[in-house]
């Protein structure tokens, strides 16, 4: 009885030891209504994105001549597409400690590559948007064709996947059955965050450069009014360029807040020390759930403000409903 005893003893105790994860002390320790919160904010995340940007790439690739800002967004949206339908489902199972049941190592794994991918493919697509939009509004046509930029798209969506590979053996399910990247290789771990920094805060830069090159454009242009020499035609076509420039400034400062500046302070967190105490821990879970807002909103602005989408969207809608009717 006493080595039963003494046995059932130090299995209590590697448990315990297997528990310092970052989801251990905060599933455990933290309110049920938090947990609950979290859970709704996610299963509202993707109620809201994945309509909406399933919306966004049936619009743009109906689009008989697209552009190569079109062809931005369709792959900015299958991204988030991917994001959500992997990630969402996943995280879920994980804040109601479903995960721990019955989901095997290697989803663990591939959900955190493709997080990683859809992070790199986003701040990299949102880049190309960028330097699209400052040639628009400077030289007046885009820096490369239709064609070009559906190439470099897809090409942007495969790298990233390649960046985002390392989590296939970085990240695993530990012994209690949280999903945790693999302490032993935490030096690693720290490298390939790093990597991702880099490349995220040079896209981001990159980005905030070329709109904040726009910025005076906007102001000229929106100054210009129809004259004997400036035709009404053109001045529309101008203003539309500048609504369109503002609404992808718009997402990109989503992204600014929702992704880039939680993952820096994850990663320096992460870098520090990465048995962080449970405040710490419960800010990280936090803060690494927060691009879904990402993931969410740039339906929402692309129906805000672009009336082209707005109208299709509608014409959608009206079409079903008649359909049904029928």
């Amino acid at each position: 009885m006493d080595t039963l005893n003494g046995t059932n003893m130090t299995n209590d105790a590697n448990k315990t030891a297997h528990d310092t994860v970052l989801e251990a002390p905060l599933l455990n320790l933290t309110p049920d209504a938090f947990l609950h919160g979290l859970t709704a904010y996610i299963a509202l995340a993707m109620l809201l994105g994945l309509p909406g940007n399933i919306l966004v790439v049936i619009f743009h690739g109906r689009i008989k001549t697209p552009t190569a800002t079109d062809w931005m967004i369709f792959y900015l949206a299958v991204s988030d597409i991917c994001s959500l339908v992997v990630c969402g489902p996943s995280f879920i199972l994980m804040i109601t400690k479903l995960w721990n049941f019955f989901m095997p190592s290697s989803i663990c794994s591939f959900h955190f590559m493709i997080m990683h991918a859809c992070f790199i493919a986003s701040t990299t697509l949102i880049s190309v948007i960028a330097v699209i939009r400052r040639s628009v509004m400077i030289t007046n046509r885009e820096p490369m064709s239709a064609r070009k930029s559906k190439l470099i798209g897809a090409c942007v969506i495969v790298v990233s996947i390649g960046l985002g590979s390392p989590s296939l053996f970085l990240n695993k399910n530990t012994p209690s059955g949280f999903c945790y990247f693999d302490k032993q290789k935490a030096h690693l771990q720290t490298i390939v965050y790093g990597v991702y920094m880099l490349i995220i805060l040079i896209s981001n830069a990159i980005t905030c450069v070329c709109y904040l090159n726009i910025v005076p454009k906007i102001r000229n242009a929106t100054r210009v009014a129809p004259t004997d020499t400036i035709n009404n035609a053109f001045v529309r076509t101008r203003r539309a360029a500048i609504k369109a420039t503002i609404c992808l400034a718009l997402v990109s400062v989503v992204f600014l807040f929702s992704t880039v500046a939680p993952l820096t302070v994850i990663t320096m967190l992460n870098a520090s020390n990465h048995d962080v105490g449970v405040v710490m821990n419960t800010v990280i879970f936090v803060l690494s759930r927060l691009y879904f807002i990402n993931n969410f909103a740039n339906p929402l602005v692309y129906l805000w403000m672009n009336g082209r989408f707005r109208q299709r969207v509608r014409s959608m809608f009206q079409r079903s409903s008649r359909n049904t009717v029928t």
